[in-house]
């Protein structure tokens, strides 16, 4: 996933985020305006789909499972972000700080779309709840690294930005079901 991050920038993190509120602002009209039911099988199925590229993405190691003799856990949160540039202790330079940042908002854009897609596969599942699932997804990847042994460090704050990440897109679903209630004539409510 490294080779990602060089590509990660403000401007492709906000267009990200764009292209996935547009997505929700158009499942919501069509939802809300003809039977959905056909669109929430289509968007389970893409929730399937995003959780395989999120596997694939944080649990594959080309490392043999069981290779790393040491594994690392980071249990402090904000670890090496916030300690001054060229810290003596931590040694984290200016471009070690600014792909550390990378990283967690390539953490974050990747839980936005299965929060987004949780939402929406399943209409009647209040909010909390979804934050609670993409954040039990995120801990089960990080449990998952941990056991493979493979090379991967098991962080704090990838689970946290990947639950931040799936309120993003929990709360762009429900700013656009909203906006489609409020658009609709007479602003009907459908499951």
């Amino acid at each position: 996933m490294w080779q990602v991050l060089l590509y990660i920038n403000p401007t492709i993190f906000f267009i990200f985020l764009a292209v996935v509120a547009v997505m929700s602002f158009v499942c919501a009209m069509w939802i809300y305006r003809n039977d959905g039911s056909r669109l929430v099988g289509v968007i389970r199925l893409a929730l399937l789909l995003w959780i395989v590229v999120i596997l694939r993405a944080t649990v594959y190691s080309d490392a043999p499972l069981g290779s790393s003799t040491e594994q690392a856990i980071s249990w402090i949160p904000g670890e090496g972000l916030w300690q001054p540039s060229g810290h003596a202790l931590l040694g984290i330079s200016s471009e070690e700080r600014a792909m550390i940042f990378r990283l967690q908002a390539a953490n974050a854009a990747m839980f936005v779309p299965l929060g987004a897609l949780t939402l929406f596969s399943f209409p009647s599942l209040k909010a909390s709840l979804a934050v609670a699932f993409c954040f039990l997804a995120s801990v089960a990847v990080e449990v998952t690294q941990f056991l493979m042994a493979a090379g991967r460090v098991v962080d704090v704050d990838d689970v946290l930005f990947n639950t931040a990440g799936a309120a993003v897109g929990i709360l762009i679903v429900q700013l656009s079901r909203r906006i489609t209630l409020l658009s609709s004539p007479g602003g009907k409510h459908r499951p």
